[in-house]
């Protein structure tokens, strides 16, 4: 597992392959704290101006149902998963996985301006 503290400009974490150039689902914080795609995913974390966001990662990370805000598959052609901000230009950690479709579940502390993210990432 992997624990780190972010500063979020914008306010929207994202998890994509490495390199990857696909679209970018729409992000709709008040109603959907998670948005997904085939090859992407976006979070919606309190913004840079306010604090640190706390980013929990892992294939064994446990979450409680409560939290759970998203479980879904994204295509990682790379194998190698990023977690960045919205627009790339801070890349916070990457994370080599072993297989091309990832299984990610997704868990905050809050539907809103999430100050805690945790990531379970299965390899399918």
């Amino acid at each position: 597992m992997e624990e780190f503290l972010a500063n979020v400009p914008w306010g929207i974490l994202k998890i994509e392959a490495v390199g990857g150039d696909g679209d970018i689902p729409d992000q709709d914080p008040c109603h959907r704290p998670v948005s997904a795609n085939e090859a992407c995913v976006t979070v919606s974390v309190l913004h840079g101006d306010f604090g640190e966001v706390r980013v929990r990662i892992g294939r064994g990370v446990i979450i409680e149902k409560e939290s759970i805000k998203f479980s879904g598959v994204i295509a990682c052609p790379t194998r190698v998963l990023e977690i960045s901000d919205v627009v790339g230009d801070t890349s916070y950690l990457r994370m080599p996985v072993s297989s091309d479709r990832v299984e990610l579940v997704v868990g905050l502390d809050k539907s809103e301006m999430a100050e805690a993210v945790t990531v379970r990432v299965k390899e399918m």
